[in-house]
């Protein structure tokens, strides 16, 4: 394991250099190397060695860029941290499963959770909790206004759009392409995110009530100790036969908590729970290497509050 050679992906988000806080507490000793398509992202003061990366959406640029990197390196771990690496790595699994452990889940919870439309459905299906979702070209004033278009894939809390009233929704409507229409459910003041672990035998959950700031990202995260978010972690857990971390966003209203987004990827609060005892980067690599998981968590309450801070790069000093 000593010298193992770990790159991660897109070092210059909030989840990226999360990650890279938690493969630096791990215990392994990993030699950390990151890509961005910033060459000042923030995370190469993290890492060993930075390189500047192609769109992955511009496949044949990025499968060039990584397999080279991959090669000259002698990379062995892959940690894609946004929906366009995950869904690249997933679509070209086959070319990097014999050499390198990329961790991205099975093809099915990849192209499920990558798609919120698709998330709905199998929500419904599995007889858990979800909002009413229409795509967007199908939608026929169903839902009680306010309700909330968003992008069928990626973006996080981004590009979300709240329509007040049919006259709203028919501008956005003419605008819009690959959205969804979905329920507007509860309240923001009662918005949770749930990660589950699991090893497709154990399951292990941690919740936090959050509020968000510094635009889409949770800017205060609250520990949460409830049994029925745990029973809901683990029942669309075990709906996926999931072998890994997934993050769960819900709201809370009257009858219970109702999931509004499921992300196959680690969340931007991988390192809060880190912190609390969740080691889910930890859980996932010792599962590769054939470790038993161990959850020892460290706080029975306690909130987070992130905040904001600086790296320099190219200082030349007048002396």
């Amino acid at each position: 394991m000593d010298g193992k050679k770990v790159l991660v992906t897109g070092v210059g988000g909030d989840i990226g250099q999360s990650l890279l806080k938690c493969l630096k507490d791990i215990g392994y000793e990993f030699s950390l190397l990151g890509c961005d398509i910033d060459p000042l992202a923030g995370g190469r003061a993290l890492v060993e060695k930075f390189y500047q990366a192609p769109y992955a959406t511009d496949t044949e640029s990025y499968l060039r860029f990584v397999t080279g990197l991959l090669k000259s390196e002698n990379i062995e771990y892959v940690f894609p941290t946004s929906e366009a690496e995950i869904e690249f790595f997933d679509v070209n699994r086959n070319l990097f499963e014999n050499k390198t452990t990329v961790f991205i889940h099975n093809q099915d919870i990849v192209k499920v959770f990558l798609d919120k439309y698709e998330t709905a459905l199998l929500l419904a299906r599995k007889g858990l909790p979800c909002p009413r979702t229409y795509l967007v070209e199908q939608y026929n004033n169903e839902l009680d206004y306010p309700c909330i278009l968003k992008p069928r894939k990626g973006h996080g809390g981004k590009s979300l759009i709240l329509a007040n009233d049919p006259e709203e929704f028919k501008f956005f409507r003419k605008r819009l392409k690959n959205y969804i229409v979905q329920e507007n459910i509860g309240s923001p003041d009662e918005e949770y995110t749930v990660t589950v672990f699991s090893t497709g035998k154990e399951f292990y959950s941690i919740a936090f009530k959050r509020s968000l700031g510094y635009g889409s990202l949770s800017k205060v995260a609250q520990l949460v100790q409830d049994s029925k978010l745990e029973s809901l972690a683990e029942k669309v857990a075990a709906a996926v036969s999931l072998e890994g971390s997934l993050n769960i966003q819900c709201r809370k209203i009257n009858s219970g908590f109702i999931p509004f987004e499921v992300n196959p990827r680690f969340s931007s609060t991988v390192y809060v729970r880190h912190y609390f005892g969740f080691q889910d980067v930890k859980w996932w690599v010792d599962l590769r290497e054939g470790k038993p998981i161990e959850y020892k968590p460290r706080f029975k309450s306690g909130t987070c509050v992130r905040t904001i801070s600086e790296t320099f790069f190219d200082l030349e000093s007048w002396d």
